[in-house]
């Protein structure tokens, strides 16, 4: 059993080393090889345990940075924040566990090899499980741009069923040559699969080129200052001044700027939501709108806040709301609790640092000339289904924006985590992003996915540079039609469940 326990801890390495932040993308399409050979055999219950070694392995691999946050933001002693991170990824972990008790149940059960059943159901599991930070195995090929096209087609969960196939089918050739027998399906369609989606993005890819070659660009400048979290009692008061003077400074260097951008909630006083002009932003001589974070509130006749948001706030040259963005998916126990309006008590027992209200307008942020921008706030840039709800409400969009601030997180992974699940998002939609940080990492990127210009992380610096803007008003299969590749993956699985107990059905007979 420790030999297997070993088995899986080095796929959990090989998960997390081919994750973002390592980038060793191309161990990814091997990571569930010797896990596989791990559990072969095993009852459920033992099955289940190698699988938890293995993803927990992958989690804290990956997920490290948790502790950090919880004891330098939270205030949670260092080791009761590592106690809460290997309880947490515990938790995660249970994904991978339950996958390969599934993936041998089907073996035993229905005879099925796991080349057929692991593209089947660790992408149903982790399309559904309710993960507390998501890590689709997707993600880890943000820099392999001839595969990731395919995400277009059914989003995320269609790559992560490519790469558990690839698994899949390597487990099977090693397999084979162990046994000395050839199995040539179960090689084949995995190598097929690999092959189309691989020549789907080598097509792809200068196609999309050529169609953006007449398109219009528009010229933006994200200030990024590097004052995080950490400062914002300090630096309150020089918040503005000091994204007022790089502004005028990116403007200096490149009257041609368009648009310029700031991060997540750097103003610091309320913005009254009945409009009107923004006190303290950029300034005399310049004349380019303003999109920046701030916290917006509506005021009751005795001038207290009766609803209160994080918000996106489009501003003319003059400083004047041009229009209003509200986060709309609020992170659990940072922004909001669940229940907490039928058990108002939670706002005791649970304290976050700021109890927000949830936004309920999914309208696109629009530019005097015209220009239609899909915003996002902070962690809404990695969820694949909201803008897809905004597109739906607004339609089609030019170009899509995201202020964030991940200063909680300090120099680890979680910086570079969050800016590759960002760039899927404008090859789901074939849209352009925006994106500025406080401290980093701030990007452009291009609609096949590609980091065009970026910034490191803590670094002060002005980022400028030209995004395409897409106004043909096309959308992608995936925001018509959503995860239909997930939806297949449930219903496989349904399926298998429904054979399964047919079996079971007649052994009692």
């Amino acid at each position: 059993m420790l030999a297997r326990c070993g088995l899986a801890a080095l796929s959990g390495a090989l998960y997390f080393g081919g994750y973002t932040g390592f980038g060793q993308f191309y161990l990814t399409w091997v990571c569930f090889v010797p896990v596989l050979f791990a559990v072969r055999g095993l009852d459920a219950r033992r099955t289940f345990a190698v699988g938890m070694v293995f993803g927990w392995t992958a989690q804290v691999g990956g997920f490290y940075w948790i502790a950090q946050l919880l004891e330098g933001f939270a205030g949670v002693p260092g080791p009761l924040a590592w106690v809460a991170t290997v309880l947490l990824c515990a938790y995660q972990a249970l994904v991978c566990a339950l996958t390969l008790v599934l993936v041998r149940r089907a073996q035993d059960s229905l005879g099925l090899a796991p080349v057929w059943t692991l593209p089947v159901v660790f992408p149903a599991l982790e399309l559904a499980f309710p993960l507390v930070f998501p890590n689709a195995i997707g993600y880890s090929q943000y820099r392999f741009t001839a595969i990731t096209q395919i995400v277009e087609l059914s989003g995320l969960t269609l790559l992560g069923m490519l790469i558990l196939a690839v698994n899949g089918g390597v487990y099977e050739v090693l397999d084979a040559a162990r046994k000395r027998r050839p199995r040539l399906a179960r090689l084949a369609v995995p190598a097929l699969a690999f092959a189309l989606a691989l020549g789907w993005g080598l097509w792809r890819v200068p196609a999309i080129e050529h169609g953006l070659e007449d398109a219009r660009r528009l010229r933006v400048a994200l200030i990024q200052t590097n004052v995080g979290a950490e400062d914002k009692e300090a630096l309150a008061a020089e918040s503005l001044p000091r994204h007022a003077a790089a502004s005028r400074a990116a403007l200096e260097r490149d009257p041609s700027i368009e648009l310029i951008v700031w991060p997540e909630t750097v103003y610091y006083e309320y913005i009254s939501r009945r409009g009107g002009p923004v006190r303290g932003l950029v300034g005399r001589g310049v004349d380019v709108p303003l999109v920046f974070g701030a916290a917006t509130a509506e005021f009751d006749g005795a001038g207290r806040i009766r609803e209160f948001y994080n918000s996106m706030v489009l501003a003319s040259a003059e400083s004047e709301v041009l229009g209003i963005y509200d986060k709309i998916e609020l992170v659990t126990l940072g922004e909001t609790i669940p229940g907490l309006s039928t058990f108002p008590w939670l706002a005791q027992l649970l304290p976050v640092p700021a109890l927000l209200d949830a936004g309920q307008s999914y309208r696109h942020l629009v530019l005097e000339d015209g220009t239609r921008m899909l915003p996002l706030v902070c962690i809404e840039d990695i969820i694949p289904s909201l803008p897809r709800r905004i597109w739906q409400v607004s339609g089609p969009p030019d170009v899509l924006v995201n202020v964030t601030n991940d200063s909680w997180y300090g120099e680890t992974h979680e910086p570079v985590h969050h800016m590759a699940m960002s760039t899927f998002r404008t090859i789901e939609t074939r849209r352009s992003l925006i994106r500025a940080t406080n401290t980093g990492i701030s990007v452009l990127v291009d609609p096949l996915g590609r980091i065009t210009a970026r910034t490191r992380v803590r670094e002060a610096t002005e980022l400028i540079g030209d995004v395409v803007l897409v106004q043909d008003g096309r959308s992608t299969p995936y925001v018509r039609r959503g995860e239909v590749a997930g939806a297949l993956a449930w219903a496989l699985l349904a399926l298998g469940g429904a054979l399964d107990l047919r079996q079971r059905r007649r052994r009692r007979v």
